[in-house]
C-alpha cells in the first residue's frame, strides 16, 4: 500500500460508528430499550459498536486490498468498481445477519422474529456502500492531486532541461568566434591582442559566473555587452558603433536574463554589409519595460551560413524564464529586438 493511499479516517469513524450501532437497532427494532438495565444496555450497546466498527473496518480493508490488487488499472475501472460493491455487499450482509443473530440468541428478545436482522443487514449494507463511495471519491481526488503535482513536475523538470541545453548552446558559438578573432590579432596585432585578450577573459568570466543564473541585474548585462561590444570595436575598428541609452536608475530597477543581448550583437555583426564609410550602428534603449537592441538594415550581397538558432535561442530562453516572448520587429529598414525586463 502506498503511502498516498492511506487515509487519516480517525474523526469520521469516531463520529460514524457509534452513530450507526445507536441509530440501525431502534429504527428496525432489534432491540426494545426497556427490558434491559442500564448496565445491560451499555453492554448490548458496546457490542453494537464493535459490530459497526468491525463492519467498517472490513470495508474499508476491502476498499485498500481491491484498489492495491488493480492498482492503476484505469480501462478495467468500472469492473473494479462492480467488484468492489459485490464484495461490500457479500461481507456487510453476511457479518451483519451472523453478528447481530448471534447478539439476538443471547439478549432478551422474545420475538423469534429475522425481520429485525434482515433490515438491519440491508441498512448496513447501504450504509456501507455510501461509506465505501465516499472512501473512493477521495482516493479518486488525492490521485488527481498526485497526477496533476506529478505533471507539474516532470514539466518543471522538463523546462529545466530544456533551458540547461539553451544556456549550453552559447559557449561553444561564443568562444569559436573569439578565438578565431583573437588568433588573427596575435599574428597582425599583437598589441590589440594583448588587450582584446583582457577583456576577453572579463567577458568570459561573465559568463562562468552567471551561466547558471536565470535573472541579472540589468546594470551587470549592460557591463557585459560594453566588455563583449569591445571585442568587437578591436575588430572592426570605425565600421561598428554601438549607443546605450539606458540611464543608471533604470540598470539598477530591472533584470534580464544574462547574455540576452550578445546575440543581438552578434546577428547584427553577422547579417549586415559595412565598413569604415558606411558603419553598422546599433542602438540598446529602455521603453516600457523592455529592452531594446536596433540596427540600420543593410544586409550583405551572399548568403550568410546560419545554425537559424540564434534568435529562436533567445526566445526559448525567455518563455521558460519570465513566460514572456520576445518582440521582433522588422520594417526593411531597421531591425529590433525587444527583450522584456522584469521589475527588481
Amino acid at each position: 500500500m502506498m503511502k498516498d493511499e492511506v487515509l487519516n479516517d480517525r474523526a469520521i469513524k469516531l463520529l460514524g460508528v457509534p452513530l450507526l450501532a445507536l441509530v440501525i437497532p431502534n429504527i428496525t427494532g432489534l432491540i426494545t430499550n426497556s427490558r434491559y438495565s442500564f448496565t445491560e444496555l451499555l453492554a448490548c450497546y458496546t457490542y453494537f459498536i464493535l459490530v459497526s466498527f468491525a463492519i467498517w473496518q472490513g470495508n474499508v480493508w476491502l476498499v485498500y486490498y481491491i484498489r492495491n490488487r488493480f492498482k492503476r488499472r484505469y480501462d478495467k475501472y468500472f469492473k473494479i468498481i462492480g467488484l468492489l460493491f459485490s464484495a461490500n455487499i457479500v461481507f456487510s450482509g453476511t457479518s451483519s445477519i451472523l453478528l447481530l443473530d448471534g447478539w439476538k440468541l443471547l439478549s432478551k428478545e422474545t420475538n423469534n422474529n429475522w425481520s429485525p436482522v434482515f433490515n438491519s443487514a440491508i441498512i448496513i449494507i447501504i450504509s456501507s456502500m455510501f461509506i465505501t463511495s465516499i472512501y473512493e471519491n477521495i482516493f479518486l481526488n488525492q490521485e488527481r492531486v498526485y497526477n496533476l503535482s506529478t505533471v507539474e513536475q516532470l514539466n518543471i523538470a522538463k523546462a529545466q532541461a530544456e533551458l540547461e541545453a539553451l544556456k549550453n548552446q552559447i559557449d561553444p558559438h561564443f568562444i569559436f568566434n573569439s578565438l578565431n578573432t583573437l588568433s588573427y590579432l596575435i599574428t597582425k596585432d599583437p598589441l590589440n591582442a594583448r588587450l582584446y585578450n583582457d577583456t576577453l577573459a572579463k567577458v568570459y568570466r561573465y559568463i562562468l559566473s552567471n551561466k547558471e543564473k536565470d535573472l541579472v541585474l540589468l546594470k551587470e548585462e549592460i557591463e557585459f555587452i560594453s566588455n563583449y561590444f569591445y571585442l568587437i570595436k578591436i575588430r572592426f575598428s570605425e565600421a561598428v558603433n554601438m549607443m546605450i541609452e539606458i540611464n543608471d536608475l533604470a540598470a539598477e530597477d530591472f533584470l534580464i536574463p544574462p547574455i540576452s543581448m550578445q546575440a543581438l550583437v552578434e546577428n547584427a555583426i553577422k547579417h549586415n554589409d559595412f565598413n569604415d564609410k558606411i558603419p553598422l550602428g546599433i542602438n540598446v534603449s529602455v521603453s516600457s519595460n523592455y529592452v531594446i537592441v536596433k540596427n540600420a538594415i543593410n544586409p550583405k550581397n551572399y548568403a550568410v551560413p546560419t545554425s537559424g538558432i540564434g534568435l529562436s535561442n533567445l526566445d526559448n530562453r525567455y518563455k521558460l524564464i519570465t513566460k514572456r516572448n520576445i518582440i521582433i520587429e522588422n520594417n526593411f529598414r531597421t531591425f529590433s529586438v525587444k527583450l522584456p525586463i522584469l521589475k527588481f
